[in-house]
């Protein structure tokens, strides 16, 4: 066979499966802080293989494979060594929560973040020098608007990829990743965008971390974006960082007591809760017509 025929075989085999994946929602996972000295491909198949594996023990039969599960990733963004950054345009409600945050205190983290940053070229690749380079890159998502642009950029692109693929979406946004989801679907005004937003240990309920993390004054209020359908905030009683939300669903759950991180990412994609959001956010989001067997029968009925 010459290489243009193999060639050949290869695109067409990619349009068959496209057209295969057409209607089929994708479930977006954006991550919280913390991430910047993971093995990025490890850590991605971490959280889906945690999330498929959780949802076949909750319902034998899950139409949900690790090809519908795809990670956000934005870490590389808050590097210190990083450059990557762009400008929110004069209209944007972001720009506006920029504009109105607290310039002397963003001027303040921005120097500690300097030092941090100066700090990590001659850090070793211990833990110490990781944590330091993870709170520099925290720094730079609270200081520097360029930066948490760039960032919210990279779920744009995949909600772009999902719309070219004709994929509805669902998007489960833990920690500091539920204000990335958050700043930028408050963005945009078109609908249904996203069928369901599960926000998972968020602190995004509470006013102060939420004008500290991006921005804002008195005046800011938690809204429901328009470019959202359903909106469910699921908070480990035992998770310091998760606080209640006013609009949507709130609910809470219990991890295990020997959880050894109460606030961590798998322990969310494991839990029973989450699970059954994911996947009734995922079956609703079919038309009814193309929903699998499993959905009718298990999730749905």
């Amino acid at each position: 066979m010459s290489r243009l025929s193999i060639a050949l075989l290869i695109l067409a085999t990619a349009i068959a499966g496209a057209q295969q994946e057409r209607g089929r929602p994708v479930v977006l996972i954006v991550h919280g802080r913390g991430m910047l000295d993971r093995d990025t491909a490890a850590t991605r198949k971490m959280w889906s293989s945690a999330l498929v594996q959780a949802v076949r023990t909750f319902a034998p039969g899950s139409p949900i494979t690790d090809r519908d599960v795809r990670a956000v990733w934005y870490a590389d963004v808050l590097d210190p060594r990083s450059t990557r950054g762009c400008d929110y345009a004069p209209s944007d409600p972001r720009a506006r929560r920029e504009r109105a945050d607290d310039q002397q205190l963003k001027g303040f983290v921005g120097v500690i973040g300097s030092v941090l940053g100066a700090l990590t070229s001659i850090a070793s690749d211990s833990e110490s020098g990781s944590e330091i380079r993870s709170l520099a890159a925290d720094a730079s998502f609270l200081s520097d608007g360029r930066k948490r642009c760039a960032a919210e950029s990279r779920l744009a692109v995949e909600l772009d990829r999902a719309r070219q693929e004709g994929r509805p979406v669902i998007v489960v946004a833990h920690s500091l990743g539920s204000l990335v989801a958050y700043d930028y679907l408050s963005s945009r005004s078109d609908s249904a965008v996203v069928r369901r937003l599960i926000t998972v240990g968020s602190p995004i309920g509470s006013p102060e971390m939420r004008r500290f993390l991006i921005g804002g004054d008195s005046t800011d209020v938690l809204a429901w974006p328009s470019s959202v359908s359903d909106w469910v905030n699921i908070r480990n009683e035992s998770d310091p960082f998760a606080t209640p939300l006013s609009i949507g669903r709130d609910l809470v759950v219990r991890f295990p007591a020997d959880e050894p991180d109460q606030h961590e990412l798998v322990g969310y994609l494991r839990g029973t809760v989450t699970v059954r959001e994911v996947l009734g956010g995922w079956c609703t989001a079919f038309s009814a017509s193309g929903r699998p067997a499993a959905c009718r029968d298990t999730i749905l009925k």
